[in-house]
Order: C-alpha cells, then sequence, then structure tokens
C-alpha cells in the first residue's frame, strides 16, 4: 500500500505500535502497518494525534492536508533531504533570466505537445472538426520562441489551453456537460474532477521534489509567491494532459463514476460524495501504477532529469507522451 486517503469527518489518525490506527466515535475502521505507507493524505475535519504525527514522520511519510472539498492547505513533513549544493545550483539557474525563460519554454512546449498527443489519441468521428485546433496550437507554440518573460509564456499557455479544452469536450462521451475549465469552486462535475486530480499530482510532484532537496518555491514558470510552491506547479504542467485528463476520460467515458457520485455544496460547490471519492483514489492509485505507464516512477525520473540539468548546466528535457488510444476511446 502506497497512498491512505481519509475524508470520514471525525475521524482521527493514532498511532499504536506500529501501526496507524483510523477510528471514529471510539470504533477502529482502518489498521496500516506503518512500513506499509509511502502517504497519507486527509481532507476535511480529520484529526492525529501527535504520537501518531511522531511516527509519521521519523519513517518519511508524507502527510498532507486538504479541504474537504479537495483544495491543498499544506504539508508535514519531516527533515528535507540535505543537498544544500541543488539549490544553489537553482537559485542560480533562477537568476540568469535566460536560462530561466528556457526552461519556463521548454515546459510549456511539452504540455501544448502532450494536448495535441491526447487530442491525436481520441477516436474522432468524422464530423468533428479537430484538426483545426491542433493546427491553431501548433501555431502558438511556435510562437513559444519570440516569448522572453513568463508572463508571455504563461500568455501562450492560455490560448492553448482554451483551445485544447473546447475538444476535451468533445471526448467526452458521457452524460455529463463540460463548457470549459472553471474552479474555486467548480462548478460541474468534470470541473470537481479535474482540480482534484490535479491537486493528487501536485502533492505527488511537491513530495518527491523536497525528497531531492529543490526549493520548492522557486520555479522557472510561475515565478515566486509568497507561500506557493511554484516549482511543483511548473513540472505539474507536464503531466495534466497524459495522467489528469486522460483518467478523467477513462473514469466518466467507462462509466467508473457518475453524476451520482458528485454532489453540491453552497460554499465548495460540485464534490465527490463520500462513496465517489472512494472509487476515485483507489482508480487513481491504479492509474499511477499501472504497469505500462507507472507515473511514479516517471515523475520520479523526470525530477532526476531536472536534477541533472540544473547541477550540470544542461537543457532540461521535459516529459513528452507518446499517444495510446485505449484509453481514450469512445
Amino acid at each position: 500500500m502506497r497512498a491512505v486517503y481519509i475524508k470520514e469527518q471525525g475521524a482521527y489518525i493514532r498511532r499504536v505500535g506500529g501501526r496507524i490506527v483510523i477510528s471514529k466515535n471510539n470504533k477502529n475502521l482502518r489498521e496500516i502497518p506503518i512500513t506499509q505507507v509511502e502517504k497519507i493524505v486527509v481532507m476535511g475535519n480529520v484529526q492525529i494525534t501527535t504520537q501518531a504525527l511522531h511516527m509519521v514522520m521519523e519513517y518519511g511519510v508524507s502527510l498532507s492536508f486538504l479541504s474537504y472539498g479537495g483544495r491543498y492547505i499544506g504539508q508535514a513533513v519531516s527533515e528535507s533531504s540535505k543537498n544544500i549544493f541543488l539549490r544553489l545550483a537553482q537559485y542560480e539557474r533562477y537568476q540568469d533570466s535566460e536560462a530561466r525563460c528556457e526552461i519556463a519554454r521548454r515546459i510549456i512546449d511539452a504540455k501544448i505537445q502532450n494536448q495535441i498527443s491526447v487530442i491525436e489519441a481520441y477516436r474522432w468521428k468524422e464530423k468533428q472538426n479537430w484538426r483545426d485546433a491542433i493546427q491553431k496550437l501548433e501555431e502558438n507554440r511556435k510562437k513559444l520562441s519570440s516569448k522572453t518573460n513568463s508572463s508571455g509564456i504563461m500568455g501562450i499557455e492560455g490560448i492553448c489551453s482554451s483551445i485544447y479544452f473546447s475538444c476535451f469536450s468533445q471526448m467526452l462521451t458521457c452524460e455529463l456537460n463540460f463548457s470549459g475549465r472553471n474552479r474555486r469552486p467548480p462548478k460541474d462535475p468534470v470541473n470537481a474532477l479535474l482540480s482534484l486530480v490535479y491537486t493528487f499530482l501536485t502533492i505527488e510532484i511537491e513530495n518527491a521534489l523536497e525528497n531531492e532537496s529543490f526549493e520548492p518555491y522557486l520555479g522557472f514558470l510561475h515565478g515566486i509567491k509568497y507561500g506557493r510552491k511554484s516549482l511543483a506547479l511548473d513540472l505539474v504542467e507536464e503531466f495534466r494532459q497524459p495522467v489528469g485528463d486522460r483518467l478523467v476520460l477513462k473514469l466518466l467515458n467507462k462509466r467508473m463514476l457518475s453524476e451520482f457520485d458528485f454532489q453540491w455544496e453552497e460554499r465548495r460547490g460540485v464534490i465527490l460524495s463520500k462513496e465517489g471519492f472512494q472509487k476515485f483514489c483507489k482508480e487513481f492509485e491504479c492509474w499511477m501504477s499501472n504497469e505500462k505507464e507507472n507515473f511514479h516512477t516517471i515523475i520520479l525520473n523526470q525530477i532526476g532529469i531536472l536534477k541533472y540539468a540544473i547541477q550540470n548546466h544542461q537543457e532540461y528535457i521535459p516529459y513528452l507522451w507518446k499517444g495510446d488510444k485505449r484509453d481514450l476511446s469512445n
């Protein structure tokens, strides 16, 4: 077992020997040996005892906190890795504006290519005019080379994401409607799923970056903002389409989740129900660790590529998805 997701409101996490025990109303819901856990994600009103927190940190288990609706709040981590030389190299690369922009351009270039690959992998009906969207994406992608700051690069990213999501709505063959991205809070089930899977991806990448001694608050694309782990947001861009969007299409088009797995709350918008959340967590972990594309390993490898590039003053090569129609068919 790699991950433990807890959304049972009023539950608390305690330590019993070498096990994590999840209880509610003096009744044990689950018991897991700490040696079988790599990360714990809690959502909403879930408590943890000091003893359990100490054990989690001693074993290097990441503990992330989300709101009940899935908004990322923060995490508790043990002492970070001590590779100060990597952080110094990261600071140096950031101070070089040309090198910083080159990394940012490469990340968005890869994101656009991944958007194109997902569109091309879908089995379109002839009447659907998706080739025009790909042409527009390619045209905007060529404009990246002329952008010399992050705002210009993010401007191209915004245009391309708008084009891509106009195709994404046509890829959905379920009964749920999707008219474009919205969030904070999400106003429909599709956006609720997209936001949640992006949050889970960010947690995965953030933990891996900190384990490698990166400075997570120093991003090349997203820059610096108080309290924002920008480097994790940078790398998430490479994985949104090949990991997040493909999973959402699979869950909805194959009716693994339906409208009955969601609920509306005035402050939180549309969120997964308790049963829907359990289904999602199970499928997310299966998706991340499948035999053909183990995204846990791919993400770790990609962070290793970034580490090598920064420490050795080499070009960063982002992740490109090669395409597979099997999970995108309608």
